[in-house]
C-alpha cells in the first residue's frame, strides 16, 4: 500500500503524492479557464485572418508548426481540435508560456498545482 506524502500547501491546496482528488479538481478547472483563452484567441485571430498569429498559436497547442503548404482554416481546425485534448503537462510546460510571452493570452493569477519538483 502506498503512502501519501505531503509537499506542501498552493493556494490552499494539500500538494501530495500520490495527486489527491483537490488537486485534479483543481487543475481541471485551470485548463479549462486556460483552453477558453486559448480559444478566443485562435477565434481571434483566423477571423481577422491573421495567417501568423493563427500559426503562431497552433503551434504552441499542437508542438508542431504548419509549413506554407496549409490553408489557415486548415491549421485554424487543427489547432482547436487539438486544443481539445491538449494534456495539461502540456498546457503548463510549454504552451501557456510561449502563448503568455507571445502576448497572445493574459497569465492567470493561479496555475496548476503538483507539477513542481
Amino acid at each position: 500500500m502506498s503512502k501519501t506524502k505531503v509537499l506542501g500547501m498552493e493556494y490552499g491546496i494539500e500538494i501530495t503524492r500520490p495527486w489527491s482528488p483537490e488537486m485534479y479538481e483543481h487543475n481541471s478547472k485551470v485548463s479549462a479557464t486556460m483552453k477558453e483563452a486559448i480559444a478566443k484567441a485562435l477565434d481571434s485571430a483566423y477571423n481577422e485572418c491573421d495567417d501568423e498569429d493563427v500559426r503562431a498559436i497552433a503551434k504552441a497547442v499542437c508542438a508542431y508548426g504548419h509549413g506554407y503548404g496549409y490553408d489557415i482554416e486548415g491549421i485554424y481546425n487543427d489547432a482547436c481540435n487539438e486544443l481539445k485534448m491538449v494534456p495539461d503537462h502540456w498546457l503548463n510546460e510549454s504552451c501557456w508560456p510561449e502563448l503568455v510571452d507571445g502576448g497572445y493570452v493574459k497569465d492567470l493569477e493561479v496555475k496548476f498545482v503538483g507539477y513542481k519538483k
